[in-house]
């Protein structure tokens, strides 16, 4: 039998000029976005590939900010730890969610990403994927094709989320100073949009 949640469940139209969700990607449903944020909070551990020729991939573990739109990981157990301050990506800034599988538009004889192509194995491209951003990507293979479909799946209504929320407070007369009011003080509008979408109480 199925529940209320389900029955009533939103399928929004994933389209955006600016964001093009994982291929077969279509529900970004409130209760879609908050587990998966839930679970974000928590940590997912994943392999992460390295951008550097000489950057090995690692188990890393996906984590979100308490703001519900910024990206960042950290090793997992028993992997070195670097010195390097971790990454704080804005997920309202990704501009695809692309399976391994999937062309590439900066190459079109190929697919998934430069990254992708060249640190992911062959036997482990069904459950890889990359986070398109516009100076860099983030590659990663999931330790299973199921958690790559959640990851995917999640992603895509995320990310497509967060930018419908930047969109609709941009329309809201901020003419362009996103996040910003007239006087300059940070605008609550968008973050009210954001936090709708990340409360999971």
């Amino acid at each position: 039998t199925q529940t209320a949640t389900q029955t009533h469940e939103v399928r929004m139209p994933m389209y955006l000029p600016t964001f093009k969700p994982a291929t077969g990607c279509t529900n970004a449903s409130d209760f879609i976005v908050r587990c998966f944020v839930a679970r974000l909070r928590s940590g997912i551990t994943v392999v992460k590939h390295g951008r550097s020729r000489w950057c090995k991939s690692r188990l890393r573990i996906l984590h979100v900010h308490s703001d519900g739109r910024s990206l960042t990981w950290k090793p997992a157990l028993g992997e070195p730890s670097s010195s390097k301050r971790p990454p704080k990506l804005d997920l309202s800034t990704c501009v695809e969610v692309r399976h391994a599988w999937s062309p590439d538009p900066l190459n079109p004889m190929f697919t998934g990403t430069p990254i992708l192509r060249q640190k992911c194995e062959a036997p482990n491209a069904h459950k890889s994927f990359a986070l398109v951003f516009p100076k860099r990507t983030v590659d990663i293979t999931a330790v299973t094709a199921d958690q790559c479909k959640v990851l995917m799946e999640g992603f895509s209504a995320l990310c497509f989320r967060l930018q419908v929320a930047n969109l609709a407070g941009r329309g809201q007369g901020q003419g362009g100073k996103r996040g910003k009011s007239e006087d300059g003080q940070p605008d609550d509008r968008t973050t009210t949009a954001s936090v709708t979408l990340t409360n999971t109480t």
